[in-house]
């Protein structure tokens, strides 16, 4: 098992046993396979079934340097604009020839890399065309530099891949399915915006929020990483616990920002914590155009 796996395990044994000696319900297990070390991948980079990919907006950070024999893909490439709403999830057919194209199959084991938003939500992108086996590099390519760990500036070769998609609609919450929960047990509301945006003092693309979904908590996307620029969650600890502040004991999360790039990164460690999780994909931008109903008294933190 790879040393962040191990602590990993290590660490979700010792907060549910706590939990349980308390006299509550067991925390969820973390899913310790969506991370990977540097060591691990270090170690593993001639398994020709591990493909590190590359996302970013441009690709001059990738020229100047990747893990060797990452693949660039194209953030631009996976979100597409749909009834003026944007971000949203391209067809699993797109998605499909897109990360073929990258020499990703379905055995693949796709390692990302990048910055944490793009990682989160290209995370999310191939949770829902399907893909089994997709991690994050703990620490990103940043800790990998600093390890001294070989760097390629070019380009790989590699052949097409070939995948079957499975796709996870479940996984995405629709306006309307979100409406109808608004108020009733079993959901747990998270707005991965800023607080003006939340309390309806602010404005973001043009468009000035007037409140957040009745019930939600918000969380500051960059609390649960110690680093804005590369891949680098927090511990399992502290990200549980400021879960714990957010979400209800058995309830669901739906997360949810502006377009569905901050609420990536909630639903990627609402994953990575064990939390049964929903990105509600038309986000904000979406939920003020079809003038659904919105509140601006901030909804208090939990005390677990």
């Amino acid at each position: 098992m790879p040393p962040t796996n191990r602590w990993i395990a290590a660490t979700a044994s010792a907060v549910t046993l706590s939990v349980m000696l308390a006299g509550a319900s067991p925390a969820p297990a973390p899913d310790a396979s969506l991370l990977v070390t540097t060591g691990w991948l270090a170690k593993n980079l001639s398994d020709r079934s591990v493909v590190v990919l590359v996302v970013d907006r441009t690709d001059s950070a990738y020229r100047a340097g990747h893990v060797p024999g990452a693949r660039f893909v194209p953030y631009a490439t996976i979100g597409q604009t749909v009834n003026g709403i944007t971000l949203e999830l391209p067809s699993p057919d797109s998605l499909r020839n897109l990360f073929e194209a990258a020499g990703v199959s379905n055995a693949t084991h796709v390692v990302l890399t990048g910055r944490p938003l793009i990682v989160t939500r290209a995370f999310y992108t191939l949770d829902y065309l399907g893909l089994a086996h997709v991690s994050a590099l703990d620490g990103g390519f940043t800790k990998w530099k600093r390890e001294g760990r070989a760097v390629e500036t070019s380009a790989p070769v590699f052949e097409r891949g070939h995948i079957t998609p499975a796709p996870h609609p479940e996984i995405v919450a629709t306006a309307p399915w979100v409406l109808d929960r608004i108020g009733k047990p079993g959901y747990s509301f998270v707005d991965t915006r800023t607080d003006s945006e939340y309390l309806g003092i602010g404005a973001r693309g043009g468009l000035r929020s007037a409140g957040h979904l009745d019930g939600a908590r918000r969380l500051e996307w960059q609390a649960a990483f110690t680093d804005t620029n590369d891949f680098s969650p927090r511990s399992i600890e502290e990200l549980g616990a400021l879960w714990r502040e957010r979400v209800v004991p058995g309830d669901t999360v739906i997360a949810y920002c502006y377009i569905g790039y901050r609420a990536s990164g909630t639903y990627f460690i609402s994953r990575l914590l064990g939390y049964p999780v929903k990105l509600y994909d038309g986000s904000y931008d979406e939920w003020a155009k079809l003038k659904y109903p919105t509140v601006t008294a901030p909804t208090p933190l939990r005390k677990p």
